[in-house]
């Protein structure tokens, strides 16, 4: 039998800051692999032959994991925030997509993405200091 101390850093603030990290690696890793499962489908119209090979594409496949795994991780995620700041913080998201597709596939980021990315961690540090006060 597991002792429920042993299991309380997952109800603390290190088992959220786990999820958020969960959530996160879940949600970019899904929406790169979509993007790579669609790329590897190529141009297709839509026809019973296409959602045929969508549905066995395993980039699509790993994307459809990827989601449900995030959808148990938020409803975790949403036990312990209030929504008003969890949804926010969610647009991590937006940065992890964007490091991912440029770690992962070379893609080009311009500097005024890169803006974008100092002003939605800003916006979340507002947000988040808001919230303890």
């Amino acid at each position: 039998m597991r002792d429920s101390k042993s299991m309380d850093w997952l109800h603390g603030r290190v088992g959220t800051v786990v999820l958020w990290a969960l959530l996160i690696i879940l949600e970019s890793a899904g929406q790169i692999a979509t993007k790579v499962g669609g790329d590897q489908l190529g141009q297709m119209t839509f026809t019973l032959h296409w959602l045929q090979a969508v549905i066995v594409d395993p980039g699509v496949l790993f994307a459809v994991g990827c989601g449900i795994g995030a959808f148990f991780v938020w409803m975790l995620i949403l036990r312990r925030s209030s929504l008003s700041l969890a949804f926010p913080l969610s647009s991590l998201v937006f940065v992890g997509v964007l490091l991912g597709s440029w770690l992962g596939l070379g893609e080009q980021i311009s500097l005024l993405h890169w803006v974008g990315v100092a002003v939605i961690i800003g916006g979340i540090a507002l947000l988040a200091e808001g919230e303890q006060t």
